[in-house]
């Protein structure tokens, strides 16, 4: 078992509670700043459903994905509940915003092509596969 100094123990201490800081802004719904909301939202999806996911996403896919959330915007503000549709449309935008990076390939964490679990899908229910 190796032992850290105090100084080494303060800079793990500081390390950690930067890397708090830093998750706490990547999830924390953003509201208020569209732009930067969109941004950060994007950067939250990849982290909280990972590359493969997205990579296995087809354009049709992509389509419901941004309807089933623009729907969510649409229910929260018919309901009244402004900050949830707010949020929505940010989710909706993080979503479209992962898509164009899929499509253009100008994000490496969500570039476009197809996974292993996508051709494994395909080849189990061919009847299921979108031309």
């Amino acid at each position: 078992m190796k032992h850290v100094t105090a100084a080494e123990y303060n800079d793990l201490v500081q390390a950690r509670d930067e890397l708090d800081r830093l998750l706490a802004i990547i999830n924390r719904p953003e509201i208020a700043a569209f732009l930067r909301g969109t941004h950060v939202e994007a950067i939250h999806q990849v982290e909280r459903w990972g590359v493969a996911h997205d990579r296995a996403k087809r354009p049709a896919d992509w389509f419901w994905l941004i309807g089933y959330l623009a729907g969510k915007a649409l229910h929260a503000q018919d309901a009244g509940d402004k900050e949830k549709a707010m949020h929505h449309c940010i989710s909706t935008a993080g979503a479209l915003y992962n898509w164009h990076s899929a499509i253009s390939g100008t994000d490496t964490r969500m570039c476009p092509g197809r996974s292993d679990l996508a051709e494994v899908v395909d080849a189990a229910f061919p009847a299921e596969s979108v031309l």
